[in-house]
C-alpha cells in the first residue's frame, strides 16, 4: 500500500499532527525530489523530502516508510536527517517576532471603527478629553513603566555532536564490541556491529522543541513493562525497558535527549542483561550531560 507524504512527515514527528502536515503540504512548503508535493503525494524509500517548517529547512532521506505516529526512537529509523544545522539561540533570539495581534483588523474592530468615525464631533470630543485626562493621572500617580519580557528562543545546551560520545565510550558502557558508528547527524547518532538492525544497537537522539511528556506518554502505552521516572545529574526523566530494550530520556525544559541500548538478535541468544543495558543507558546519558555546554 502507498504511503502519503503528509502521513509519513506526521509519522516521523515533524509535525506535531497529520492536518499540520497536510496544511504544509498545500501551502507549498512541502518538496518530494524537487518537486512540490500534494498531501496525497506517495513517497518511496531512498527519497529526499524537504519540509520547511517555522523558518527552519529539514531535508531527510527516506529509508523506512510508515503511515501512523510511532515514538521518537522508532521514527529516527525512517530517515536520514541531512538538514543543516539549527541557528545558534542568540541569532534566532535577534529576529524580531510578529505580535500575534498584529495585521487586518477583525470585523468587530472595524465595526467600532465604523462606528467612531460616524459619530460626530461630540464623541471625538469625549475621547480627546479622555486621553488627556488619563495622561495627566498617570503622570501624578508616578506608576512603573511595563517590563517587557523578551522571548527566549531555545532552552536547552547546545550538545556536542552524538553528545559527545564515541564508539569506546558506548562499548565500554555496554560490554558490546566492534561498535561502529553507522548513522551520524545532528538530530541522531547510532552505533551497531553490523549493517543491519537485528543486532546490539546503541543510539542517541536529540530532540529541540518536543516535550518529553508526549514521549514518556507513547512509551508507556507501546512497551508491557511499566515506565518509570527517573533523575540523573539533577536533570528529570524516565526510564522504559521491553525484553531486550532499554530507554533514557531526559528533560532540558523544552527540549530532551534519548539515550537507547538494544540487543536484537533475540532473547535466546541475548547475551547481555537488560539490567546491564539499562545501567549503561543511564551511564552513558550522565557523561552526556557531563559533556553538555
Amino acid at each position: 500500500m502507498a504511503t502519503r507524504i503528509d502521513s509519513w512527515i506526521w509519522g516521523i514527528r515533524l509535525t506535531k499532527t497529520r492536518s499540520a502536515a497536510g496544511a504544509a503540504c498545500r501551502a507549498g512548503h512541502v518538496q518530494v525530489n524537487g518537486v512540490t508535493a500534494k498531501p496525497a503525494t506517495t513517497v518511496s524509500v531512498g527519497d529526499e523530502v524537504r519540509v520547511r517548517l517555522h523558518g527552519r529547512e529539514r531535508i531527510v532521506e527516506v529509508t523506512q516508510l510508515i503511515s501512523k505516529r510511532a515514538s521518537a526512537v522508532v521514527a529516527a529509523e525512517c530517515y536520514i536527517d541531512r538538514s543543516p544545522p539549527p541557528p545558534p539561540r542568540e541569532v534566532v533570539a535577534a529576529i524580531p517576532r510578529r505580535d500575534p495581534g498584529a495585521g487586518r483588523p477583525t470585523k468587530r474592530e472595524r465595526r467600532q471603527l465604523d462606528k467612531l468615525r460616524s459619530g460626530g464631533p461630540m464623541l471625538i470630543l469625549a475621547a480627546v478629553v479622555a486621553l488627556v485626562v488619563g495622561a495627566c493621572g498617570s503622570d501624578s500617580e508616578g506608576a512603573d513603566p511595563t517590563t517587557v519580557k523578551t522571548p527566549q528562543a531555545g532552552t536547552g545546551p547546545d550538545f556536542e555532536r552524538c553528545g559527545g560520545l564515541t564508539a569506546e565510550d558506548v562499548m565500554r558502557a555496554t560490554t558490546f564490541q566492534g561498535l561502529q558508528l553507522y548513522v551520524d547527524n545532528t538530530s541522531s547518532c547510532e552505533w551497531r556491529n553490523s549493517a543491519g538492525r537485528n543486532n546490539q544497537v546503541a543510539s542517541f537522539n536529540w530532540y529541540r522543541g518536543s516535550p518529553i511528556g508526549r514521549e514518556r506518554g507513547l512509551e508507556q502505552l507501546t512497551r508491557e513493562e511499566r515506565t518509570v521516572d527517573i533523575e540523573i545529574e539533577g536533570r528529570p526523566g524516565f526510564l522504559a525497558r521491553h525484553q531486550s530494550i532499554c530507554e533514557v530520556g531526559l528533560q532540558y525544559e523544552n527540549d530532551f535527549i534519548g539515550i537507547s541500548i538494544a540487543d536484537q538478535r533475540g532473547l535466546e541468544e541475548s547475551t547481555v542483561s537488560q539490567e546491564t543495558m539499562c545501567n549503561a543507558a543511564k551511564s552513558l546519558a550522565a557523561e552526556v550531560i557531563r559533556k553538555a555546554s
